[in-house]
């Protein structure tokens, strides 16, 4: 259920909307279960939305802006609620709500010729749900963790303006701080959701074993407390910039290029066997920076009449000089390149071309 309001002053409108929800979850398998056992019990997880906002408008050309926003949403369906969702229907003994709390500031010219706006935003996800993995030969043992906080935080600018009626120019800064905060605290579990007690070799059989708790979060369920305090947040660059020009030499005829900086990207954190403390606590450091990247991409395209009818075709070449950079990966052991794994790249040159037809 969503429900909005607004009002309208000669300078100011503010505006608040909120809604409720409710996440019911459940399971179905007949490939590990038996008729009787293949359907799970029913998880509810209400959640609600609650934000606002204003815009003043000091003269025809500045302005000032602000929103604030709550979240409380239902954990994940795999780790949050269902410990191992492909598998097996045992519960999270203790699936939380994540919380995200949000607010923003900022400013806003335009007139004829310049649009620019700046803001600066603070974001702050708490109560995140996250498992991590790690084969330890005989079956992989994960820690799913529950009050996980990290804070997003930065400033944006972005503009475009057409001094001349041939030129349009646009870009785009944001420089960001995203850390995880604070320390968590995890239990072990099998790919079976099975709660784990210890694992090792075996001295009498010889063989590597997992020794199974008495029961999930007892007192024999292995945990482990993990200090995540001050690492980057991975997966996304946290300096980007952006800058496009666009010609119009004659009616009907754009020729563009843009030039796409992405910088301060880190490595995701992640597990290595000498991590797993059973019982114990780890403290990361910030995972491997990847290298920066600058990609320049070009666009052009033609409106023109065909048979009575609007018509236009365009082109579009992205990465122009096929430029080799990363964009993910998982950190390593010693959190530099050589150690890094799961490394994804971006793509290389790559080209569209488009005709479009109205009628």
């Amino acid at each position: 259920m969503f429900a909005q309001a607004e009002h309208n002053l000669e300078k100011l409108n503010v505006f608040v909307a909120g809604s409720v929800s409710n996440f019911t979850y459940w399971r179905y398998d007949r490939f590990y279960y038996d008729r009787d056992h293949a359907r799970s019990g029913k998880e509810n997880f209400p959640g609600f939305t609650v934000k606002g906002g204003a815009n003043y408008n000091l003269t025809e050309s500045h302005n000032l802006f602000a929103n604030i926003g709550y979240i409380s949403r239902a954990p994940f369906f795999s780790g949050g609620v269902f410990l191992s969702a492909q598998v097996s229907n045992i519960v999270n003994p203790d699936p939380v709500n994540g919380k995200i709390f949000s607010a923003e500031f900022g400013y806003g010219f335009q007139n004829r010729f310049l649009n620019v706006k700046l803001n600066a935003y603070h974001t702050k996800w708490m109560d995140k749900t996250m498992t991590r993995g790690i084969d330890v030969n005989i079956d992989q043992v994960s820690l799913n963790m529950t009050g996980v906080d990290a804070i997003h935080q930065g400033i944006e600018l972005d503009f475009s303006t057409g001094p001349l009626g041939w030129l349009d120019v646009t870009g785009m800064f944001s420089l960001g701080d995203w850390r995880w905060t604070g320390n968590s605290t995890g239990y072990f579990y099998d790919s079976g959701g099975q709660s784990v007690q210890s694992y090792g070799l075996n001295t009498v059989t010889g063989k590597m074993e997992i020794a199974h708790a008495s029961g999930a979060q007892a007192a024999d369920h292995a945990r482990m407390s993990v200090d995540l305090n001050g690492v980057k947040v991975g997966g996304s660059a946290q300096t980007t910039a952006a800058l496009g020009v666009k010609l119009k030499p004659m009616k009907g005829l754009y020729l563009g290029v843009d030039y796409l900086l992405y910088a301060r990207n880190y490595a995701d954190w992640n597990f290595n066997p000498s991590d797993l403390a059973l019982n114990g606590s780890k403290k990361y450091e910030s995972p491997w920076k990847m290298p920066s990247a600058g990609v320049f991409d070009i666009s052009g395209g033609y409106s023109f009449r065909a048979g009575g009818l609007d018509a236009s075709v365009s082109a579009n070449v992205f990465n122009l000089f096929n430029k080799e950079y990363m964009v993910d990966a998982n950190d390593g052991r010693d959190h530099n390149r050589e150690t890094a794994y799961g490394v994804f790249y971006g793509f290389g040159r790559t080209g569209s071309v488009k005709l479009r037809i109205s009628f």
